[in-house]
């Protein structure tokens, strides 16, 4: 199993979007990490151990993606469930499975004249 081309263009979609607040938290050091620009299905084959681990990771990130999509406004499709979070939620969980963290954006003060 892997990831589905669909699920590639739109986690290569969100990876750009945070790519300036995103943290490793899986196997720091690794050369191998989640971007925009890696190979998504050598990065999450090499995050987990087992065959079935790693099928069932490939199975929930495309399901992910797809509900995401769906969410956004992006892909309609009515038989998928609305029940799994919000969006943000949804991106959370993608990238955690990505051996990533979504870290919080800087608050920037107002100037004061």
């Amino acid at each position: 199993m892997a990831l589905s081309l669909f699920s590639q263009y739109h986690i290569r979609q969100l990876l750009h979007r945070y790519r300036d607040r995103l943290r490793l938290v899986a196997a720091p050091g690794r050369a191998l990490a989640a971007s925009e620009d890696a190979d998504l299905n050598a990065v999450v084959e090499g995050l987990y151990l087992e065959d079935a681990e790693i099928d069932r990771v490939f199975q929930q990130l495309n399901t992910l993606a797809q509900v995401h999509a769906a969410s956004t406004g992006r892909f309609s499709c009515d038989a998928l469930p609305h029940t799994w979070g919000t969006v943000r939620e949804l991106e959370v969980k993608i990238l955690r499975l990505l051996g990533l963290e979504l870290m919080p954006q800087p608050v920037i003060a107002p100037l004061l004249r």
